[in-house]
């Protein structure tokens, strides 16, 4: 049952990423770059929540700075 979260999960993620590089029109620019690192944030810390059970914080921990880093990063305008 776990494995079939595992790949409900990766097909979901896999499904929103082509979905948002179908979008992007100007390459890799400061949005699109933010949205898809937060699209890859969600969908690794999903997949750790599920595959461990404890141990796991620093994981956690490391993926949230990075997501707090794409929210809080500024673009110029």
């Amino acid at each position: 049952m776990e494995q079939l979260v595992v790949w409900i999960i990766a097909v979901i993620g896999g499904g929103t990423l082509i979905g948002v590089f179908c979008k992007m029109k100007d390459g890799f620019g400061p949005m699109n770059l933010r949205v898809v690192g937060i699209v890859l944030v969600a969908v690794l810390t999903s997949l750790l929540a599920v595959l461990k059970d404890d141990g796991f914080t620093a994981a956690i921990g490391v993926l949230g700075a990075i997501a707090g880093y794409l929210f809080g990063s500024q673009t110029d305008k």
